[in-house]
């Protein structure tokens, strides 16, 4: 920028410079004294000079050029060589020797150790040389033969003794079923008060012989309790249903009629169960809950196999705050095949409910309809074509074979052709009871609702 206003500069100088020229001749001219005419090569070549100058000026006021900055171009990888360049391992310091322990020194033995030494390994020596002594191991022999001999006798007498308390209990537990009998009876048979007639003493109670032949009986019970808890509180467990017993007492039972039997078993004590707090009732799923679904997969009875279904509805805790089996669950189950005849529905068997947060839970719960009814419904095969037709044709071949026979008049050609017939028969009936027993097929089809009834607590988090 300052050189250009350096040559705006000197072009202004030499125009005023041509002007003050051009305005010194015009005076001079009008002073009386004439100047010779400059010629116009000379006006053109000193104005050239002029321009040359100026332009000479103009480069020599040039500031130098900068230097260019050195720059850097790609260069392909270098494949020889390390890919971290010549690095020189620096050497680890070889680790000083450790200076060797000076050794401790040594007492020097005296004589009398020495001596002792000798004397020892000289013992040891004859005891090595010196001959193994024979040891008389006939009295240990026979001593153990002896308690060998009273072991065996030990465990034949606690076998005899087993056997004889078997014996024993079985007779204790036969007296015990027959008193037992002869009680229930007895308090079965004891009738009834006969009302007296008026001005005649009231028995009030048992006869006198009566009261006898209870006692008795109440005395024999109640040893039979008695040996029954010192057989309970024996070191040996013994089990009174041996044969002969169970015979007995089934002769014993059959004693009683129906009506006794209802009475003794109908009184049984009824059992008591305590109340459960569910702990989690915003996690659980109480047994009995109905889960509708909708099949995936069709059902055909023919032959057994698994079955898919998705729940159609949320399934919510006990308490309701929460959905755990939400709609899009799948199912898992099973159906069994054969179907006796008659038979409309088909059991399911549901195994298995997986979530969609990647849980599982495993259940055992019938399938049943959209009322809940066990077993699912659908369309019903009885297969009678393949039933009575097959029957109806076996039972034409038999009967052509049968006329056929009658028709030959030979003897010999009537007897092979009964035989044929006879065969052909007992082959039909085969075949013909085969058809006969064919079963119904159940088919389901495909989005049939079914629900399943929860059999236990399920517990989901």
């Amino acid at each position: 920028m300052s050189d250009e206003n350096t040559n705006g500069e000197e072009d202004r100088s030499l125009e005023e410079r041509l002007k003050a020229l051009e305005s010194s001749e015009g005076a001079g001219g009008s002073g009386g004294r004439s100047r010779p005419n400059v010629s116009p090569a000379a006006a053109i070549g000193g104005v050239a000079a002029i321009a040359l100058m100026g332009g000479m000026l103009y480069l020599a006021v040039q500031p130098e050029e900068e230097a260019p900055i050195q720059t850097s171009a790609p260069a392909e990888f270098q494949l020889d060589g390390d890919g971290f360049g010549d690095m020189i391992p620096e050497r680890t310091p070889e680790p000083e020797p450790e200076p060797e322990p000076e050794p401790e020194p040594v007492a020097s033995p005296n004589a009398e150790l020495l001596d002792r030494i000798d004397q020892l390994q000289a013992e040891i020596e004859n005891l090595r040389n010196a001959p193994a002594e024979q040891q008389d191991t006939s009295a240990q022999d026979e001593r153990m033969d002896e308690l060998l001999a009273r072991v065996e006798e030990l465990q034949d007498a606690n076998a005899d003794a087993q056997s004889e308390f078997q014996r024993q209990l079985a007779e204790r537990d036969r007296e015990l079923r027959r008193l037992q009998a002869d009680l229930d009876l007895a308090r079965l048979q004891q009738p009834a008060p006969v009302p007296a007639p008026a001005g005649m003493p009231v028995d009030t109670g048992p006869s006198e012989e009566e009261q006898r032949r209870l006692a008795e009986l109440e005395r024999r019970r109640q040893e039979a309790r008695e040996f029954q808890a010192a057989r309970n509180e024996s070191g040996i467990i013994a089990f009174g249903n041996s044969s002969g017993a169970e015979g007995e007492g089934d002769q014993i039972e059959r004693l009683l009629d129906a009506g006794t039997d209802f009475v003794r078993n109908g009184a049984a004590a009824a059992e008591v169960t305590q109340a459960e707090v569910i702990a989690n009732p915003s996690n659980t799923v109480p047994q009995g809950t109905l889960i509708q679904a909708s099949l995936e997969t069709a059902v055909d009875s023919s032959t057994p196999g698994q079955v898919r279904a998705l729940t159609s509805e949320n399934v919510y805790s006990y308490d309701g705050s929460r959905v755990l089996i939400p709609r899009g669950s799948r199912l898992i189950g099973r159906y069994k095949s054969g179907v006796e005849i008659a038979q409309k529905r088909i059991t399911i068997a549901w195994d298995r409910i997986i979530l969609p947060t990647n849980q599982t839970v495993q259940i055992s719960a019938f399938g049943g309809d959209e009322l809940g009814r066990s077993g699912v419904s659908g369309f019903v095969d009885s297969r009678f074509d393949e039933r009575f037709g097959s029957a109806a044709l076996i039972s034409l071949i038999s009967a052509g074979a049968n006329y056929g026979a009658g028709q030959i008049e030979s003897e010999d050609g009537s007897d092979a052709a009964d035989q044929i017939g006879g065969d052909l028969e007992s082959a039909s009936n085969s075949a013909l009871d085969d058809y006969l027993s064919l079963g119904p097929v159940i088919h389901v089809d495909q989005g049939a609702t079914v629900t399943v009834m929860v059999d236990r607590d399920l517990e989901i988090f």
